[in-house]
């Protein structure tokens, strides 16, 4: 939309009525969620909104006004009109806020556009405390924000809500996104972030809607008044890339839904031992530590340990050698991060509620299928790569010496450590898979806590874990294609009381049954179904 001077000038002036953000952002939380999609809104996941798209709803009678403008102030959406006449005269209608409701934008989406529509407007109640209300004051000064109830209308289906998951409503955030999770500097143009909902009862437990608006609410908005815009949305991006897990860059998340994190900067992670890391804080695990490059990008700087031991199937580009060299600087518990204060940066800790599950097998073609390994980091390459991978079924962190070599990855499954209350929600909709072992060092993988009724076969337990070896999803969303991976047991056909839990069909041996499904990357089925 084109404008003539004139115009943009009123435009200038109204923009000028509106107080600056001046907040800085409060410290983040010390317990938050990883999520794995960024705007969580679904189909239209990808949609990036033209601000001169906008349209609203007609003035007041005996005002006439020009075509509207839109713009963002930082996390303010806000509609413009340059108007005459009017009892009394407005010489400039602003929208913003409940104004908005009604008001419509058009989005490109898959070669044509959606039509967005605000439908309900309502003070956002943040994922941290203090929740400050929507008042002129505070909304000027960055500590409140609208959230809006948005419906997404195309000519191939019925209007939809764009926020299916979450609360419902989304914040308004400037500047695009590509495919591959990079934040695009526009003033152009800005997105709807879908907000989560908090799911707790005792304690918060925020769940759905995407990480953009997480991320803000964690102190990390891709704006800041007071010091470099460009820092601003580096840290953003970081905080995404984070939350996510998303080590490659490519927009590809390497966690589950819900997985519990805590997070710093390069000042607090300094202070925790002079620059070392520890392996563990109250309770999490040492993550990775994220890091933006030369170029701009953002590359886990290293990743710790335990990660590289968990890391799951959908971790892509680890296994085509996309980042994280040199060698010299994995795992993370190896770095000192004095050399790094000035950086801008991020330290990530997690309780990991998913493993690596990995089939083993031994020259006489017996199995064990195990998240019990050990990983060689200095040749472990992640993704679908089993190199480096060894069994360590007494969990001493050594690799065993046994006969049986790895064969594949199946993809993560949930952890036997899984937190009482995350267990608790997903209830019925997760059920255990259990160890057992006999005396002639035969290894049986299944649901069925009496070792499927074998002459010689019992619970392995380790570590008091009642002999779980972790949790699958009893039932999935038949309508989503990744949650449909499920894991089987089978039967030698010639060896009696040879079993193997593989997702695929192995050499002479035939399907006794499923036991259950592999968690997708993305989605907790207590959200989901």
């Amino acid at each position: 939309m084109k404008a003539s001077g004139r115009t943009l000038t009123r435009w200038c002036l109204a923009m000028g009525l509106l107080t600056a953000l001046g907040a800085e952002a409060d410290p983040p939380p010390v317990n938050s969620a990883q999520g794995t999609k960024l705007h969580g809104s679904g189909r239209f996941e990808n949609v990036n909104i033209p601000l001169n798209s906008i349209e609203v709803s007609a003035p007041p009678t005996g005002l006439v006004c020009e075509p509207p403008m839109a713009a963002m102030s930082g996390g303010r959406l806000v509609g413009v009109q340059i108007c005459t006449g009017g009892n009394p005269p407005m010489p400039v209608r602003v929208l913003e806020g409940v104004g908005l409701v009604g008001t419509s934008f058009r989005a490109p989406f898959e070669g044509r556009s959606v039509k967005l529509t605000i439908d309900q407007v309502r003070c956002h109640v943040g994922i941290t405390a203090p929740t400050f209300p929507c008042t002129d004051q505070n909304v000027a000064d960055g500590k409140a924000f609208w959230e809006y109830r948005v419906t997404a209308s195309t000519e191939d289906a019925a209007p939809q809500a764009l926020c299916p998951t979450g609360s419902g409503f989304a914040l308004a955030v400037p500047h695009a996104w590509s495919t591959g999770g990079e934040l695009i500097p526009n003033y152009e143009y800005f997105t709807f972030a879908c907000a989560p909902k908090d799911e707790g009862t005792s304690q918060p437990f925020f769940v759905g809607g995407g990480v953009i608006a997480k991320c803000i609410d964690w102190g990390y908005p891709p704006w800041n008044a007071t010091s470099s815009q460009g820092v601003a949305r580096e840290y953003h991006q970081l905080c995404t890339r984070m939350a996510t897990a998303d080590y490659c860059g490519e927009g590809r998340s390497n966690t589950l839904d819900g997985t519990p994190l805590k997070f710093m900067g390069p000042h607090d992670a300094i202070q925790l031992d002079g620059g070392n890391l520890p392996v563990t804080l109250e309770g999490y695990s040492l993550e990775a530590v994220w890091k933006v490059d030369d170029c701009g990008g953002v590359r886990p700087l290293c990743l710790s340990k335990k990660r590289w031991d968990t890391l799951p199937l959908e971790a892509t580009c680890v296994n085509r050698k996309l980042l994280l060299a040199p060698r010299a600087t994995r795992p993370c518990e190896s770095l000192n991060l004095s050399a790094y204060a000035s950086s801008t940066l991020l330290v990530s800790y997690s309780l990991f509620i998913d493993r690596s599950l990995v089939m083993f097998k031994d020259a006489a073609n017996s199995y064990v299928t195990t998240t019990a390994v050990t990983v060689d980091e200095s040749t472990i390459e992640g993704g679908s790569s089993v190199t480096g991978i060894h069994l360590d079924l007494d969990a001493d962190g050594a690799a065993d010496v046994t006969p049986f070599t790895p064969q594949r990855k199946e993809g993560p499954i949930l952890s036997s450590k899984l937190p009482a209350d995350i267990r608790a929600r997903m209830g019925s909709l997760i059920k255990p898979l259990y160890r057992c072992a006999n005396s002639t060092g035969r290894y049986l993988l299944t649901d069925d806590h009496q070792c499927e009724r074998l002459a010689g076969f019992a619970l392995q337990p380790l570590n008091g874990d009642q002999g779980i070896e972790g949790f699958v999803y009893s039932s999935v969303d038949v309508t989503s294609a990744g949650q449909r991976r499920p894991l089987k047991l089978w039967r030698s056909l010639v060896a009696p009381g040879v079993y193997a839990t593989s997702t695929q069909a192995q050499p002479g041996f035939f399907l006794v049954r499923e036991l259950g499904y592999l968690p997708a990357v993305g989605q907790l089925p207590a959200r989901d179904l």
